[in-house]
């Protein structure tokens, strides 16, 4: 490639191994489920979600999760609770799995757009924003649509059953994956 012509975007080894990486912890996170009597199991899930999405490129943060997405769609038991197949994300609760998927997008592109209006301090604080304000509803919004299109529950019912038991410890992983996130990115960056 000649200097006149522009850089291509290219997928490394380390980017790579950093997304199977990710996705195989997501993996193992659903697995670690505790069964609820509203049929959402408690997973950490939402924390692995929230750290892949803060350490890698937003592209890659898709791909790791549309990878564990195909993984379970093709019939591997990755999904909560070891289950798999279509079913599962067409189940009332799959619409978390596909929140999943945008939250991991949205927060890997709007934490370095913080990062630009913030000068990139204050790390901890910007990633604990970004993950609450906007990870948390954008993964609850398609669970909650899909959950009363399932349930017939209205807007009010699916959102309290749905983030009464859930919000807390959502927000707590979130906070957890933001104080991760900054020394694995300043660990990672020493390897770019």
């Amino acid at each position: 490639m000649t200097k006149n012509q522009p850089s291509r975007a290219k997928l490394t080894t380390l980017a790579m191994v950093q997304i199977a990486l990710c996705t195989a912890l997501i993996c193992v996170a659903a697995q670690l489920a505790i069964p609820l009597p509203i049929g959402v199991p408690f997973t950490l899930q939402v924390l692995m979600v929230m750290l892949t999405a803060l350490i890698l490129k937003p592209l890659y943060s898709v791909i790791s999760l549309l990878l564990y997405v195909l993984l379970g769609v093709i019939g591997l038991p990755v999904f909560s609770g070891a289950k798999s197949g279509i079913g599962t994300i067409l189940s009332p609760t799959g619409g978390f799995i596909i929140g999943f998927v945008l939250a991991a997008f949205l927060v890997s592109l709007l934490k370095n757009v913080l990062a630009k209006k913030l000068g990139g301090k204050l790390t901890v604080v910007r990633y604990i924003l970004v993950t609450v304000i906007v990870g948390i509803p954008v993964m609850y919004i398609p669970g909650i649509a899909l959950y009363m299109a399932y349930t017939g529950a209205d807007l009010l019912s699916a959102v309290v059953t749905l983030t009464s038991v859930f919000i807390l410890l959502d927000i707590s992983k979130c906070v957890l994956a933001s104080i991760i996130a900054v020394p694995l990115n300043k660990a990672l960056a020493k390897l770019y």
